[in-house]
């Protein structure tokens, strides 16, 4: 089949890979220029004059006192600013009353003033240059590639959003759940379950940690009956047909499950999966309970929650009263549960808060042929590297099992090797972190920069290495040979690219660039429920995936208390295929949609030169690294790294695509300019030499191994080069930490996406390219179940 008879795919060239025709468009909600306010041309015109001999210092001073006052002004008037204090207020509700509304009342530069200047600089500078996908300022809108010979056109609805809803964090009403859940009289209305880890063998229960627990007869039955549908008032006149043995009424019963429950046998609660709206689930499981008065009693509780939360809803738009509604909201959940309404203070995307919004942009792009055409050239030996080093951390790691596993066969002398043992002994080499790689990956990812240094060639001393794709086609081919992909999820590749153009009418007269940000292998972004939750059929985007996977891919449900798991992002993939095979370690963030295995049932056995799971019941069989793509795709999905660092990276561009931007990278504790000692006016002046002795533009962006994302600075601006001096001071406590900056591109002047009043915001394409080696049709038979 190709790409074209696919119908979801549009070809890369004659190439065989494709890209989905559906693209996301990843966009601020504040225009790209509002950055700019922070910036002082004139205090940095000043510096620059001091130290090049053409001004005095006096004149500096003068200067910097009137630049101090330029800058409170513009935090004062963005902290006022309305639309700004209701995406903090979403964000961090105390901000404004502990700096925003200071800082719009015009407070000293003291220490705590500058503090809560950086604090506004910081989130204006995510507001306005960040393609976060949250909020309102960070709405979700899509596009479509065209056979239209326009390369890009823009559609602008009425208003900056088509829509916009609020939604409750899944942990919020789990919370709720398992408060509601302690009401010793609602025991005969909860319906239990067996773990989906277990496995239940006549009369024997097999858990993967615990081991295996012998049962009655009676004991089995009822374990059997244990389908999470039957409440155990059910559960019990099921069982009275047989020879309950103890089991004979309700409180035995009642008994039995809470003595499973403790022994990691049963699910017994209230909670339920992550899923756009947790709290109609929850209202379904109440509305089974017999006792009218417990039943409208606890219905009560979540109708006051749910009320208070479509108060949330209403009040969008209004930043003072999204701040009453959410602080109601949180008294209500808080004098309901006993529970706080925040967790995980400080944590990128954790779902801190009780609720959150998501919106629609009232865009829609058109992505045309000439586009695409220029896209695929050089994107195309870009997706082929990719799948090389997945292939190489497939290596890697099938290195470290077949050791694991041989050692300990050798240890215990057992024919084969319980999965869940693999896995303990895997874990600290398959966590996932935003801050480093894991070692199998670093081992892979260095041989990886190496070729793509025979690809590339030296590179010059100066500031670009421009190259076409005719020029390392063959040198590509050399370096990354085709090798099918190692495990399901391992089709997809996920390119975010950027446009560098003013307008999209410079885009049609070819004046632009486009610019690789990051390339997320193993991993399809549609997968993220916001994304399947604001498109409009997610049915759609379920069958595209279920086009490329087939039947192949082996699904870990990740447990709900890991700290990746969100009930707005991957994981889990709210893409759940009736096709694919289950399986789960502990407590299920999701339910299964087709059929699943029981880990307890699992084991790893040698076959052939390679590693494969079977289980105990002779009915399932899977290559290990199948078994594990989960897994595998998540440490690897930020790996894709083509050039090494340096203390200085020329930007490298392949065709019209820049695949590497300019980037410095200096020891944190050589910045002797960052350190605390040193006076604010003299720091600025400082800064500006060491900028301009190393060649930085005013514009880049900087990341510290103490930070999770890049963070937005202006070398004019005193605010911003305070909050990088202060990153600075912070990573050089660590040794040998050091910070790399890289260049702004595209820059303020080169944001295409213009909303309604001609105000550019930052925006990039996600795009799905799917590799023709591992789509569903190409598939061997023998491989995965059987």
């Amino acid at each position: 089949m190709t790409t074209e008879e696919l119908g979801h795919l549009v070809p890369l060239g004659k190439t065989g890979w494709g890209v989905w025709r559906e693209v996301i468009v990843r966009s601020t909600g504040f225009p790209a220029q509002l950055i700019g306010t922070l910036a002082d041309s004139v205090l940095a015109a000043a510096a620059d004059a001091v130290r090049h001999g053409t001004a005095p210092r006096s004149h500096y001073d003068e200067v910097y006192k009137a630049a101090t006052d330029r800058v409170s002004a513009a935090i004062g008037r963005t902290a006022g600013e309305a639309r700004f204090r209701e995406a903090v207020t979403w964000q961090n509700r105390n901000l404004i009353t502990n700096a925003l509304d200071k800082a719009a009342a015009g407070e000293p530069r003291n220490r705590r003033g500058r503090r809560n200047e950086a604090v506004i600089a910081k989130y204006l500078q995510r507001y306005t240059l960040k393609n976060d996908t949250i909020g309102f300022f960070g709405p979700v809108g899509w596009g479509t590639w065209t056979d239209s010979a326009e390369p890009v056109s823009v559609t602008m609805g009425g208003g900056l959003l088509a829509r916009r809803s609020v939604y409750f964090e899944s942990w919020a009403i789990d919370t709720l759940a398992r408060v509601l859940a302690e009401e010793p009289e609602l025991l005969p209305w909860l319906a239990p379950s067996l773990k989906p880890a277990n496995l239940l063998r006549g009369r024997v229960v097999y858990r993967p940690r615990a081991g295996a627990l012998q049962l009655g007869e009676a004991e089995a039955r009822l374990l059997e009956l244990c389908d999470g549908n039957r409440t155990v008032r059910e559960l019990t006149r099921e069982l009275a047909s047989f020879d309950t043995s103890g089991l004979a009424d309700e409180s035995g019963v009642t008994t039995c499950l809470l003595q499973w429950q403790n022994e990691d046998v049963v699910t017994l609660g209230l909670e339920g999966p992550i899923e756009a709206r947790p709290e109609v689930t929850l209202r379904k499981k109440l509305q089974r309970i017999g006792d009218p008065e417990l039943r409208d009693r606890l219905i009560s509780v979540l109708d006051r929650i749910t009320a208070a939360r479509v108060a949330v809803d209403d009040a969008a738009g209004d930043a003072q009263l999204l701040g009453a509604a959410i602080d109601e909201l949180n008294a209500v959940f808080a004098g309901a549960t006993g529970e706080s309404a925040v967790r995980r203070h400080g944590m990128m995307y954790a779902g801190r808060t009780l609720v959150y919004e998501d919106t629609v942009s009232d865009a829609r792009v058109e992505l045309g042929k000439p586009l695409l055409d220029a896209l695929a050239a050089p994107l195309v030996p870009v997706l082929e590297s990719a799948r090389w080093l997945l292939a190489r951390i497939a290596a890697e790691y099938g290195t470290l099992f077949t050791g694991m596993y041989h050692r300990y066969l050798s240890r215990t002398g057992e024919a084969a090797m319980p999965l869940s043992k693999l896995l303990g002994m895997a874990t600290p080499h398959l966590a996932y972190s935003a801050r480093g790689l894991p070692e199998p990956v670093r081992a892979a990812m260095a041989e990886f920069q190496q070729r793509w240094s025979s690809v590339l060639g030296d590179l010059p001393g100066g500031r670009r290495h421009d190259i076409t794709s005719n020029e390392i086609a063959d040198r590509i081919c050399e370096e990354f040979p085709p090798v099918r992909p190692p495990w399901s999820a391992a089709v997809h590749q996920s390119p975010d690219v950027m446009l560098a153009a003013a307008s999209p009418e410079a885009i049609g007269s070819g004046d632009y660039l486009m610019v690789l940000g990051e390339l997320h292998m193993a991993f399809n972004p549609f997968e993220s429920r916001v994304f399947v939750e604001q498109h409009d059929d997610p049915a759609r985007l379920l069958a595209a995936d279920m086009a490329d996977h087939g039947n192949r891919r082996i699904y870990l449900i990740p447990p709900k208390d890991w700290l990746t798991v969100t009930s707005r992002l991957s994981p889990p993939s709210a893409l759940l295929s009736p096709e694919y095979t289950y399986w789960s370690l502990r407590a299920e963030s999701v339910e299964a949609t087709g059929p699943a295995v029981a880990l307890a049932d699992l084991d790893v056995h040698a076959v052939g030169g390679s590693l494969a799971v079977r289980s105990r019941s002779g009915d399932f069989e899977a290559d290990l690294l199948e078994m594990l793509g989960e897994l595998l795709s998540a440490v690897a999905v930020n790996a894709f790294r083509p050039v090494a660092a340096a203390p200085h990276r020329p930007r490298i561009t392949v065709d019209r695509l820049v695949l590497s931007r300019e980037a410095w990278m200096f020891a944190a504790a050589d910045a002797d300019w960052a350190m605390q000692s040193m006076a604010e006016p003299e720091r600025f002046m400082a800064a500006r030499a060491w900028q301009a002795e190393h060649g930085v533009p005013n514009r880049v962006f900087y990341k510290s191994p103490t930070e999770d994302k890049p963070i937005f600075v202006d070398f004019r601006s005193i605010t911003l080069v305070n909050m990088l001096a202060k990153v600075i001071r912070t990573a050089a406590a660590k040794p040998g930490a050091a910070v790399t900056l890289t260049e702004m591109l595209p820059d303020l002047e080169q944001t295409w996406f213009r909303d309604r009043s001609g105000a550019g915001h930052t925006a990039e394409l996600r795009i799905v390219a799917v590799d023709p080696l591992a789509r569903a049709e190409s598939v061997s038979p023998e491989v995965g179940k059987r």
